[in-house]
């Protein structure tokens, strides 16, 4: 599908024209470097601008304006790709060819008034209280999935990565957000941010682009820099293990793999078809071999995130076999480096693939996040990638298995099973090889292995 972009100074416009849909899709990206004390601000920014403005001061008027317009759907959403935050807006709503006249610019007038006019009075957004509470609630609320929070608590042990940044942002942090300080924060990011807007849909882009140009009121101009890979973390000769420990039904395993060298071919494509391979399906390595065949665990998989250059597995154990599982999920990376992956595997994973990238194209968002990728990390057209997924060998997945290398470990735990186990860990973690052979982290560990160590 075709973009027909325009550099607009201050920002990109990216037109998508298709007549597949009755409605027209528009996302807008602000994006920046993630640092680690913006975090809980561009959480709440996210929210409190979609709650009211100066055209609109209760939610009630928000949703008799919506309903007038034919029902029109507003999100916004917080994400990290690579280095880069993204803090976006969409709308969808029905093509005026359904409606009538000027319903689209109607539409996103109403739109952008939501980031634009926003309610502030005196230099500060007003009423901020309720959202600080619900996002309050949200961080507080990450406890609740033990999945989830085990995989951050991981994630934190990476120190100064932006992938070890809690992405809800801090509760310490929320407490001291001031109304006039959000709302300078605000005004940064509108005129600071590189900015990236699509718009899919049936619809003139000349008249969608005359739109923008009077109603995007940002002028600022801004130099391109879209360099989002993170630096890879070195691999380590002794794989780190760290215990947590809170009230869990289940164990939750997490191990973390460093990726090392890839090239741009195996970032994009070789890379994502070895975890499909390893932990992506029911059919997959670690599944068959973890679960089906030892039921070690309920469940497992893995994740690439390749432009974080690492790869997680996830899984969740009885405390019993966290060690077997730990062990044969390790003889499970070592069998694909010895190319002991078999081409029905293979095909079948591929094919998974593929129907993903086919599905991708059903859905205005799955069309316009292809698009985004495209703009931002230089993807290819949908053709192009299924083209280059078909082409990969397996000796292609077993090279690049090669520079997949386990890094780091975390147990969660249940507390009342604690005990004794704290002494395990020496200064936060503890090497496995001395976790492997029972014995507690201490001499060894400090002689041996604390340059391993985070």
């Amino acid at each position: 599908m075709n973009i027909e972009s325009h550099n607009m100074g201050a920002y990109n416009l990216h037109f998508i024209k298709t007549n597949k849909f009755k409605t027209i899709s528009v996302d807008v990206n602000f994006y920046r470097e993630i640092k680690e004390d913006e975090i809980t601000k561009r959480n709440l920014l996210k929210m409190i601008l979609l709650d009211s403005n100066n055209d609109y001061k209760t939610e009630r008027e928000l949703i008799i304006e919506s309903e007038r317009l034919y029902d029109i759907k507003i999100s916004s959403g917080i994400s990290r790709i690579g280095k880069f935050s993204d803090l976006s807006f969409q709308t969808k709503f029905l093509n005026e060819k359904y409606t009538e006249e000027d319903m689209n610019k109607e539409s996103i007038i109403f739109f952008l008034s939501l980031i634009f006019n926003p309610c502030v009075k005196e230099g500060r957004f007003v009423n901020i209280d309720k959202q600080k509470n619900r996002l309050y609630q949200e961080i507080n609320s990450l406890k609740d999935n033990k999945i989830k929070y085990s995989m951050l608590k991981l994630m934190e042990k990476m120190k100064d990565k932006p992938y070890s940044y809690n992405p809800y942002g801090k509760k310490e942090d929320l407490d001291d957000i001031s109304g006039k300080e959000l709302y300078e924060y605000y005004k940064k990011v509108i005129s600071e941010d590189q900015i990236d807007i699509f718009v899919l849909g049936d619809f003139s882009p000349s008249e969608m682009k005359e739109i923008f140009k009077e109603y995007f009121k940002v002028n600022t101009f801004k130099k391109e820099h879209k360099n989002l890979i993170i630096p890879e973390l070195v691999p380590r000769k002794r794989i780190v293990k760290y215990h947590e420990y809170e009230k869990v039904s289940q164990s939750q395993l997490v191990l973390l793999c460093s990726l090392n060298n890839l090239t741009d071919f195996e970032r994009k494509y070789t890379i994502k078809l070895y975890s499909e391979i390893l932990g992506g399906s029911s059919s997959s390595v670690l599944f068959s071999k973890v679960r089906e065949d030892k039921g070690y665990c309920y469940y497992i998989n893995s994740g690439v995130k390749a432009y974080d250059n690492i790869l997680l597995i996830n899984s969740g154990v009885e405390k019993k076999n966290i060690e077997p599982a730990i062990k044969l999920i390790r003889r499970c990376l070592k069998d694909i480096n010895n190319g002991k992956v078999s081409d029905k595997l293979i095909e079948s994973s591929r094919n998974t693939i593929i129907s993903s990238i086919k599905a991708s194209s059903d859905t205005p968002m799955g069309i316009i996040n292809t698009a985004l990728s495209r703009v931002l990390v230089g993807s290819d057209d949908m053709e192009e990638r299924i083209n280059n997924f078909s082409k990969i060998t397996k000796e292609d997945i077993v090279k690049v298995s090669k520079k997949v290398s386990l890094h780091t470990i975390l147990t969660l735990e249940d507390k009342e099973e604690e005990h004794e186990e704290k002494n395990e860990t020496y200064s936060g973690g503890s090497c496995y090889l001395c976790h492997a052979s029972g014995k507690p982290a201490g001499i060894c560990c400090r002689r041996r292995c604390g340059a391993d160590r985070e």
